[in-house]
């Protein structure tokens, strides 16, 4: 008898590893990654591969993920209109940011500039957005950064709408990560992540695509949507996401070297993270 509890005991035992073991995602190994932080998350949060993920650094137009959540939860309506000011465009042209390509006087909805945002990562549009929600940049960075308290963003800390460099603006990867998973719980939001293009209407067309489908061939069939980020400091960033295996993963990096116009080694060390899956 005590022989019977005994085998009973040890094959429960080797029942229970085994569907852990089995249960569980392998690890994915990604030895040549040109990234210096990186995170790869399946869609319950488990990390598949990490590197520095809690290091401190500079999230650039990663930064964008938040003004555009932010600025998603609290409008009532998207259609409503607003003028692009002309020290907008003065302003940020003169700091090289990158922008949409609205023009000084402009009348845009916020979804138009929801959609500059996150495709085209245009200063013009974070800044617009910021008035028309708060009435001012620094105020709509106060709502950022209460948001981020909320979602346990402990080591993140805004400054700008946009991601221009400030020693103050700061993330970590994982923290990115959080957020982004959060983002594209909206369905607004993972609309417009993975929208390739965008037209508006008003007062003339301007086409909006997205800065990651432009970085090199093959992309457009690989990655669902994603957004980009390049400062100096920061380096080449993105946080990306796709559907494999009817699963969805995310992938998030900052620190790649190069710059926007040298080769994307941040796209590629997506591209390699996602293969490997």
């Amino acid at each position: 008898m005590k022989k019977f509890i005994l085998l009973c005991c040890i094959c429960a035992v080797a029942f229970y590893f085994y569907s852990n073991q089995s249960s569980e995602q392998a690890v994915i190994e990604l030895p040549s990654l040109h990234s210096k932080n990186a995170l790869l998350l399946n869609e319950k949060g488990q990390v598949l591969y990490e590197k520095n993920a809690d290091a401190i650094i500079y999230p650039a137009s990663l930064t964008k993920i938040m003004t555009a959540i932010v600025a998603i939860e609290a409008s009532e309506d998207l259609q409503i209109q607003t003028m692009v000011a002309p020290q907008t465009i003065t302003e940020f042209t003169a700091q090289n940011a990158s922008m949409a390509g609205f023009k000084a006087g402009d009348l845009v909805t916020i979804e138009d500039l929801l959609y500059g945002t996150l495709l085209a990562s245009g200063a013009d549009a974070t800044a617009t957005l910021a008035h028309v929600i708060a009435g001012s940049e620094s105020e709509f960075v106060t709502l950022m950064n209460d948001k981020a308290r909320e979602l346990g963003l402990d080591d993140t800390h805004f400054v700008n709408a946009s991601g221009l460099h400030d020693a103050a603006h700061v993330s970590s990867v994982r923290d990115i990560s959080k957020l982004f998973r959060y983002a594209i719980e909206n369905p607004y939001f993972y609309q417009i992540l993975t929208t390739k293009s965008y037209t508006t209407y008003i007062p003339d067309k301007l086409t909006i695509a997205s800065t990651l489908y432009s970085k090199m061939a093959g992309v457009e069939d690989a990655i669902l949507g994603g957004k980009t980020g390049y400062t100096p400091e920061a380096g080449l960033c993105l946080a990306s996401v796709i559907e494999k295996n009817d699963e969805v993963f995310i992938f998030v990096t900052t620190n790649a070297t190069g710059h926007v116009r040298t080769t994307p080694f941040h796209v590629e060390d997506a591209l390699a993270a996602y293969a490997a899956l």
